[in-house]
């Protein structure tokens, strides 16, 4: 009889099964000791990183016998770009690394893998880097709301600095063991700027230290320092409103352009306290932040340093007084070393506060009234056709005069008959947030014609010398008016009833118009001294220009004092890390 018994076969397929589930289980526990050695892997799932979970990855590494946990988190940066035809962001520097624009659009969202407010506001498991891209994202979106960017093209190619992310593949073997999320990373000087345009305020700016503190708009950065990494901040929003000056960021929607800033490279340096300069006119880059500084670069536009002394005096006499951060008449120099930051066609005029010493004669509406009044004489006087004011062509080509003075004359009064706001500035300041385009159009346009008008002049008359000497006398118009308002010698106001001393600076600049000439002689100008008058009308003109395109507006800053960061973290590529 052939064939083993039932017994037998049952038996066997039994032990078989046995030895089979055992198989499998030593199997399943040997692949997940293996797989237990991918350490980090559970702490990239899309629960902490969101879409960027599908960029995490295991490696085998043959020489260890263990998986490694490979996880993409973004470089957050600024990185310059143009606009091109399509309204696309294109790269001024061109690389092989993958680099994607936060423009706030659906197609930069996807491209920067965002995450949804929805899935964010249910989760406390998200690293902090996924709101601030969010953040990001719509800040952009509310610029190009408020049509920033709607500069003609080609015609104006103008360079840009945007936020920007860079993909970084990291290994978890590398993450200190402190770290419970992947890292994004960016560096001080990109935070810096970025925190500001987010309508946040640096309370705390210490690096060095590992200490970084930035509020304002319903957010909040911290740091923490991890010895064996460096800074590792936090970025969280704030659910309400601590004051009634702060609002929750989600809040924030449109006609809040007073907390959006220029998105342009010379913007961001003022916040570290940098005047750009200006190539064209042969203007170098100025540091103002402190009051060293702001002496240093006394002594820099006026060697004799009899400038920077007279400003001492002058700072000696305001300690403990409200103005006594104020550097009157040196102040000057921020409208006429800096070049037009405002972009065409924009109505976003925002600049972060480079230096407290920002109060100028120029910017005010005693400076423009004086100074208009001043030129109307001096054209008259000069002018055999015109014996009074009101007889005055509002066309005349006065023979008597040069044209170049009478241009400014007649584009000043043509700005003031048709927009109110020229001569005020407060009244410029109520409507920082529907600033008349037409008004700005116009006013930048004579700010371009000044110019070309000072580049005309290259060779015959240098702007960087004029604008020296202008500043190394404007700086005594404060002890001057002073004196003469003590002595009630003050000349008209032409009606104005309030700040007597800037008023009487006006008049005190006019006086000041023989010293500027000599000093323009001494460094070789050998023209006419009405070359030097129509020169210098051009130069308070351009400032004027200048201030009705720009505000420095505080808002947060009258919060939390002006943050004017220390020019060295500029540039700076010490890396801090977001958790």
């Amino acid at each position: 009889m052939s064939g083993n018994p039932p017994a037998e076969t049952n038996l066997t397929t039994a032990a078989l099964t046995i030895s089979l589930c055992a198989l499998a289980l030593t199997l399943g526990q040997l692949l997940g000791q293996y797989f237990a050695t991918a350490d980090g892997y559970r702490r990239c799932q899309t629960s902490v990183m969101g879409p960027w979970a599908k960029r995490t990855r295991l490696r085998w590494r043959w020489g260890q016998f263990r998986f490694e946990t490979l996880f993409t988190t973004p470089e957050i940066l600024l990185e310059p770009y143009y606009i091109d035809q399509n309204r696309h962001r294109t790269a001024v520097n061109k690389t092989n690394e993958q680099i994607e624009y936060i423009s706030g659009s659906s197609a930069s969202r996807i491209k920067t893998m965002a995450v949804s407010l929805a899935v964010k506001n249910n989760s406390d498991e998200l690293a902090c880097w996924l709101l601030f891209l969010e953040s990001l994202h719509k800040n952009e979106q509310e610029l190009h709301e408020h049509e920033c960017y709607n500069f003609e093209l080609p015609r104006e190619r103008q360079q840009l600095v945007g936020p920007a992310v860079r993909f970084r593949e990291r290994s978890w073997d590398f993450v200190p063991p402190d770290i419970l999320r992947p890292l994004a990373i960016t560096t001080v000087s990109h935070i810096a700027v970025m925190a500001r345009r987010l309508g946040m305020s640096w309370v705390a700016f210490r690096p060095e230290d590992g200490i970084m503190r930035a509020e304002g708009n319903g957010q909040i950065i911290s740091s923490t320092f991890i010895r064996s990494h460096g800074i590792v901040l936090h970025y969280r929003r704030v659910s309400g409103a601590t004051s009634s000056s702060q609002t929750s960021f989600l809040s924030v929607g449109r006609g809040k352009k007073s907390k959006m800033y220029i998105p342009r490279r010379e913007a961001d340096m003022m916040g570290f306290g940098i005047l750009p300069g200006y190539n064209r006119l042969m203007v170098p880059t100025y540091k103002i932040g402190t009051s060293d500084e702001v002496f240093v670069t006394m002594d820099m536009l006026d060697p004799t340093r009899k400038a920077s002394d007279r400003l001492r005096d002058i700072r000696q006499l305001l300690v403990g007084k409200w103005d006594a951060d104020c550097a009157y008449g040196f102040s000057d120099l921020i409208a006429l070393a800096t070049p037009m930051i405002r972009l065409r066609n924009s109505t976003i005029i925002q600049l972060p506060i480079p230096t407290l010493h920002y109060s100028s004669i120029t910017s005010n509406r005693e400076g423009f009234v004086v100074f208009h009044n001043r030129l109307k004489e001096y054209v008259i006087g000069r002018s055999e056709r015109v014996p009074t004011v009101q007889t005055m062509p509002a066309d005349c080509r006065l023979e008597a005069v040069s044209k170049q003075s009478t241009w400014v004359l007649q584009q000043y009064e043509s700005l003031k008959t048709r927009y109110i706001e020229w001569e005020d500035e407060v009244r410029a300041n109520d409507h920082i947030d529907d600033r008349n385009i037409a008004f700005l159009e116009d006013v930048h346009t004579n700010w371009d014609t000044t110019t070309d008008y000072f580049l005309h002049l290259e060779g015959e008359l240098s702007y960087y010398d004029l604008m020296a000497s202008h500043i190394s006398l404007a700086v005594n118009y404060w002890g001057d008016a002073w004196e003469r308002v003590r002595n009630n010698e003050t000349r008209s106001h032409y009606g104005l009833r309030l700040r007597a001393l800037e008023a009487e600076g006006m008049h005190l600049y006019f006086d000041y118009l023989p010293g500027v000439i000599a000093s323009l002689r001494l460094k070789g100008f050998n023209g006419a001294d009405e070359l030097v008058h129509e020169a210098w009308f051009t130069l308070m003109f351009r400032a004027f220009c200048w201030w009705r395109c720009h505000s420095f507006h505080p808002g947060q800053d009258q919060i939390y004092g002006a943050s004017i960061l220390p020019w060295q973290y500029w540039e700076s590529n010490l890396p801090v890390y977001i958790g």
